[in-house]
Parts: structure tokens; C-alpha cells; sequence
């Protein structure tokens, strides 16, 4: 990922993803990246345009590190598709280690409630 794309990344952590919960159902993977691309969208609109287009590409990846590190349940289903299920638990304790060792989010705390506008302006300025 681009410099851009791990804050990103980073600021839906840090700011926005212990608020997320999801119906208890097997979803497809397709399925699972529009969800997450539309959290992280609408969590970082107030940044631009620039910040925004990063939603795809940062959601894809959070929820890929969700799924390696059993955040989804993940079966085949009987015509050879794989389906996930969000796992609450996991994700919260997840997401809590992330926020302790995540050196953006570490950063971000040690910087001030300005830090994310700064960041995000500098980020996409030319």
C-alpha cells in the first residue's frame, strides 16, 4: 500500500472500526470488501476527495489482515465458494493490539487532535 492508503488505513483503526458490527451470516468475500470500502468512505469524507479514493484499496487490506488473523470464520460452501462471518470477539482484540502497535496510530496519538487533518493534508497536497 501507498504511504496515503496506510494512513488510511491506519485513521479507520485508530477513529472509527470498534464502532462497526455486522449481521452474524456468511458473506462473500466480494460482498465483505464493498462493506468495509463503504465504512472506511464515509469515516474519512471529511478529508477529500484524495483521502477517499484510498477507501477500496484500504478496506481490502484491513479486511484481509481480519481474515488471516480469524477476525471471519471462513467455509466452503457446496459450490466451492468461500464464505466469511464476522467474529465480534476477535476483531475487537484485533483491533486493540493494532491500536498499541500500529506505528501510524501510535504517531497519531502522540500528535494532538489535529494530527489526521494535518496528516491527510499533507498527504494530498500538489
Amino acid at each position: 500500500m501507498t504511504n496515503l492508503e496506510n494512513h488510511v488505513f491506519a485513521f479507520f483503526v485508530a477513529e472509527h472500526a470498534d464502532n462497526f458490527k455486522i449481521a452474524d451470516r456468511f458473506f462473500p468475500y466480494g460482498d465483505l470488501i464493498l462493506q468495509w470500502e463503504d465504512k472506511i468512505n464515509v469515516a474519512t469524507r471529511k478529508f477529500g476527495t484524495r483521502v477517499r479514493m484510498k477507501a477500496k484499496v484500504s478496506g481490502t487490506a484491513f479486511l484481509d489482515m481480519l481474515i488471516e488473523k480469524g477476525g471471519y470464520s471462513t467455509k466452503t460452501n457446496d459450490f466451492g465458494g468461500t464464505m466469511h462471518a464476522f467474529q465480534l470477539d476477535e476483531v475487537r482484540k484485533i483491533i486493540a493490539e493494532l491500536k498499541e502497535s500500529d506505528p501510524i496510530i501510535l504517531k497519531a496519538k502522540a500528535g494532538g487532535p489535529d494530527f489526521w487533518t494535518e496528516t491527510f493534508a499533507e498527504l494530498t497536497k500538489d
